[in-house]
C-alpha cells in the first residue's frame, strides 16, 4: 500500500483480526448468557406455576375432606327427621339447605368442564387453577369456552403469564366487592382468538392507563408490577391487542390474538 510499510500493514491486519476475534467471542458469550438467562427465567416461571398448581390441588383435597365431613353431618341431620317421621320437616330442610348446594356444585362442575376444550395444557392448567381458586373463595364464576381451542398464535409461556396476571387481578378486585363475580370466556372466531375476562370491582379513581406503568396499583405501594409486566409482554407482538373498558360495575378486559 502507498504510504504504509509492509510491517505496518501486517500489524494492522493482525490487530484487526484480534479485534474481530475478541468481538465475536464477546458477542457469542453475551448471546449465550442471554439464552441461559431466558432459559433460567422460563424454568423459574414453570417452577412457580407448578408450586401454584400443587397448592391448588392441596386446597382442593382439603375442600374434598371438608365436603365429606359436611356430607356426614347432612346425613345425620336428615336421620333426625326420619327417626321422628317428620317428612314435612325433612322436605323443608332438603329444599332449603341441600338442594341449593347441589345446584351450585353442578353449576361449577359444568363450567369447569368447558375448559377441556382448551388443548394447550399449560394454558388450561393456569386457567383451571385460577378459576378453581376463585370458586373456593366463593366468587360467582362464569366460564364460556364452547369451541375447541388449539394452536393460538402466541408463545405459550407469554400467554400463560399474561392470562395468569389478568386472572389474579380479577380475583383480587372481585373480592373487594359485596357480590364477587368473575367471568372468563375464550372465543375462536375465524382467524381471531379472544380472551374476555370480566369482574366486579370498586372504582378507586386510578386511571387504568397508569396501571400499565411500574409500581402503580390499586392495591397499594410496590404492588403494580403485574399489569406492567403483562403490557410489556403484549408490546412484543404486532398481532396481540388489549382492549379495556368499564361496563357498569364490571371491569372488562379483551385480549385479541390474530
Amino acid at each position: 500500500m502507498i504510504g504504509y510499510t509492509r510491517k505496518i500493514v501486517l500489524f494492522n491486519c493482525i490487530l484487526f483480526t484480534c479485534y474481530f476475534t475478541v468481538s465475536m467471542v464477546l458477542i457469542v458469550n453475551i448471546l449465550k448468557a442471554n439464552k441461559e438467562k431466558a432459559e433460567m427465567d422460563a424454568r423459574q416461571d414453570s417452577y412457580h406455576r407448578l408450586q401454584e398448581y400443587t397448592n391448588q390441588i392441596e386446597n382442593m383435597y382439603s375442600s374434598l375432606r371438608s365436603f365429606k365431613h359436611d356430607y356426614s353431618n347432612i346425613l345425620l341431620s336428615m336421620s333426625g327427621y326420619m327417626e321422628t317421621d317428620d317428612m314435612e320437616g325433612l322436605k323443608r330442610y332438603f329444599e332449603k339447605e341441600i338442594l341449593p348446594t347441589g345446584k351450585n356444585i353442578s353449576k361449577n362442575s359444568a363450567h369447569i368442564n368447558q375448559l377441556m376444550n382448551i388443548r394447550t395444557t399449560e394454558l388450561k392448567s393456569i386457567i383451571s387453577a385460577k378459576l378453581l381458586y376463585a370458586i373456593e373463595l366463593n366468587i360467582n364464576v362464569s366460564i364460556e369456552v364452547t369451541n375447541e381451542i388449539a394452536d393460538i398464535p402466541m408463545d405459550t409461556l407469554d400467554l400463560t403469564r399474561v392470562i395468569g396476571i389478568f386472572l389474579d387481578n380479577a380475583i383480587e378486585a372481585a373480592l373487594e366487592t359485596d357480590s364477587p363475580f368473575l367471568s372468563f370466556a375464550l372465543v375462536h372466531a375465524d382467524t381471531e382468538y379472544v380472551f374476555i375476562i370480566s369482574n366486579s370491582f370498586l372504582e378507586k379513581g386510578v386511571p387504568y392507563a397508569s396501571l400499565a406503568q411500574p409500581n402503580v396499583s390499586t392495591k397499594g405501594a410496590n404492588r403494580g408490577l403485574g399489569l406492567y409486566n403483562a403490557h410489556e409482554i403484549i408490546a412484543k407482538y404486532n398481532s396481540v391487542f388489549l382492549d379495556t373498558e368499564i361496563q357498569g360495575e364490571h371491569f372488562v378486559q379483551r385480549l385479541r390474538i390474530t
